[in-house]
Formats: structure tokens, sequence, C-alpha cells
């Protein structure tokens, strides 16, 4: 028969692995509700954090600016290859343009997330980058008169995405 004593460890070891996941679990929180309150919409920007169990168990900005980062390149590799798959079908120039832009958004945002922990500077304009790029492929659109929401919607992403990691950064050494 077990002691008292060993239950009562055990109470006290489950019990602090608790508390200490609940404060880490608080810890994250509190940091993508401080970015996300700056954005333009704070509902779409806790939609994208909140969702992924990564970002929930960012521990700091930086950590949370990398959670970001590969969000933002696994959606901008997805919206490349949609593209790229419409471009088969559809290949007016607008469509050429936004496969360009996107193989620029690519390249972007993996040199962004390549330099976060040397040179947090460059990793912004890397970010700010990608997100012109997108920009680049919605005025292509625009210009010639082509819709296509799919697309849109896909700039709108990178672009909000850009904007959560330039208001991340200045917050690395706080």
């Amino acid at each position: 028969m077990e002691s008292p004593l060993s239950y009562a460890l055990a109470f006290f070891f489950a019990l602090f692995l608790f508390l200490s996941s609940s404060s880490l679990a608080n810890a994250s929180t509190q940091l993508i509700d401080d970015v996300c309150k700056n954005t333009i919409n704070n509902a779409e920007c806790l939609k994208i954090l909140d969702s992924n169990p990564q970002a929930l168990s960012a521990s700091s900005y930086k950590d949370l600016a990398q959670v970001a980062l590969g969000l933002a390149i696994a959606n901008a590799e997805d919206s490349q290859t949609f593209i790229n798959n419409l471009l088969k079908s559809d290949p007016r120039d607008a469509i050429k343009k936004c496969a360009s832009s996107y193989k620029a958004v690519v390249a972007s945002f993996k040199s962004s997330k390549a330099e976060i922990d040397e040179d947090p500077m460059t990793a912004n304009y890397d970010a700010k980058i990608a997100g012109d790029d997108a920009g680049n492929c919605e005025t292509a659109l625009s210009s010639k008169g082509v819709k296509v929401p799919e697309i849109s919607a896909r700039n709108h992403v990178v672009q909000f995405t850009c904007l959560m990691l330039l208001l991340i950064k200045p917050k690395f050494d706080s």
C-alpha cells in the first residue's frame, strides 16, 4: 500500500504542472492580445493566432513572430500553388503577374524567418516586402479588370499577416 506522503507528492506535482502550464498559457494569450489589439482587425488577428497551438505556447514576442512567419510561409506557398494551377487554365497577364509576385512573397517570408534571430530589422523589412508583393498582385488584377476573389482574399491575408509581424518586431526588446 502506498503511503499518504506519495499521494501528497503526486498531488503537489500535478498541481505544480497545472499551474505552470496555466501561467504559460496566460502569458502567451497576453502576447497575442497585445499584438492583436493594435491591428486594424482585432478579431481577425485573434482568429489567426488563437487557433494555432504554437502561437498559444509562445513565450516571447520573438517566438510569436516565428510562429506567425511559419503560418505566413505556409499560406504563401499554398497561394503560390493555387495561382500556378490557375495560370494553367487562365494565362492572362494579371494572373502571370500574381504568379511572379507570389514567388517573391514566399522568398521574402522565408528570408524574414531566417533573419529574425540575427537581424530583426532586416526580417521586418523582408516581411514588409512580402506584403508589398501581394499588393502588386492585387494592383495587377484591378488594373486589368480581372476579378479572382480567391486571389484577392489571399492577398489580404498576406498583407494582414505582414501588419501583425510589423507590430510584433518592435516588442522584441520589451
